[in-house]
């Protein structure tokens, strides 16, 4: 009657694709049944927060580190050709960083420049309980470090999917536990620290960073900023003195016209006409150069809650401040000291 038998199992696992640069959902039943079609409802992953495959799985990409949980209902019977089918509900959760593909030292493709280090006394059992539930296909037992240093305790590389940059992980057992986070992106370590914190329950942390191409990045952010604040102070004093040369002509005017010299009236008309274009066209360049500080200044503030997110509790909150101190001071160097060390040049 083309009815699948009632010990039938849905069994899902999740898996990365480091070919495709892809995350992949196996969906497999515990018998010979067939799989006809698949509903998934999840939050951030789909357009819609849904996605129906039949039979063909459409691409989705996923553009941002976030856990999720996903709704599937799968369609299972006998045959391709069944008219009854039995849904399969499932609740399934997606780890935040599903998009890390997991591999051995030796098949970095580089070392990343960029890390963030902190002091954390944690067991490294516990630091491989959080990777294992934030990342997949990673082994059951943690494995034993295979380099030449002996204080290592733990060592965890990975390959990012979205754009094949490394990521790599590590713990010594030095000061009572120091771990690295080596990342050229200095905005996944902050979500990195900020998701191992909330895991292991930790709510103060200190840490050191070093990100040699985001800083280069920010460096040029800033020369922007005061190149279009000059600009900016430029235009304005341009367009104080367009404004007074208006006034002037308009009280020019107002004169001719009450002795009805309309020769003179004419000129002086055309020569407003031509300084009112001038300052509308002022007013646009001003306009523009406005937007463009706007989102320098919005890079700016995004830099430092970047900054912010590689600490935890008082840390964290004394480095936005401490940041913000430093621009309105115009002090560059305290400002990417800060960054680096979470401390200005006082140690506060």
């Amino acid at each position: 009657q083309g009815i699948i038998p009632t010990d039938t199992k849905m069994n899902i696992t999740l898996k990365s694709n480091r070919t495709q640069g892809t995350v992949e959902l196996h969906l497999m039943t515990s018998n010979y049944s067939v799989i006809r079609a698949v509903v998934i409802f999840a939050e951030h992953l789909f357009e819609g927060e849904a996605c129906m495959l039949h039979p063909v799985p459409p691409s989705n990409n996923v553009n941002k580190d976030v856990q999720t949980t996903m709704t599937i209902k799968a369609l299972a019977g006998l045959s391709a050709s069944s008219v009854q089918y039995h849904v399969f509900e499932s609740v399934y959760v997606m780890p935040k960083f599903a998009m890390y593909h997991a591999i051995d030292e030796h098949q970095l493709p580089k070392k990343p420049e960029g890390y963030c280090q902190f002091e954390l006394t944690k067991r490294p059992n516990w630091v491989w309980s959080w990777l294992q539930k934030s990342f997949i296909n990673l082994e059951e037992q943690m494995p034993q470090p295979r380099g030449a240093d002996r204080s290592v305790v733990l060592d965890a590389n990975f390959i990012s999917l979205r754009t094949g940059e490394p990521l790599c992980i590590s713990m010594s057992s030095e000061q009572g536990g120091m771990m690295t986070i080596r990342t050229d992106d200095i905005e996944d370590a902050g979500e990195l620290i900020q998701d191992l914190c909330g895991f292991l329950q930790v709510t103060e942390l200190e840490s050191t960073a070093n990100f040699p191409e985001e800083m280069e990045k920010f460096k040029q952010v800033l020369l922007r900023v005061d190149e279009y604040n000059a600009v900016r102070l430029k235009l304005t004093a341009e367009m104080a003195d367009s404004a007074n040369l208006v006034k002037a002509l308009i009280v020019k005017a107002e004169d001719y016209r009450m002795l009805s010299d309309m020769t003179h009236l004419k000129k002086v008309f055309a020569g407003l006409q031509q300084t009112n274009g001038d300052l509308i066209a002022e007013y646009n360049k001003r306009s523009n150069n406005h937007q463009q500080l706007l989102t320098q200044l919005k890079e700016v503030n995004m830099m430092i809650q970047k900054a912010a997110k590689l600490r935890v509790g008082n840390a964290k909150t004394r480095v936005v401040t401490a940041c913000r101190n430093a621009i309105k001071k115009n002090n560059i160097h305290e400002l990417f000291q800060i960054i680096r060390t979470g401390h200005d040049s006082s140690g506060s």
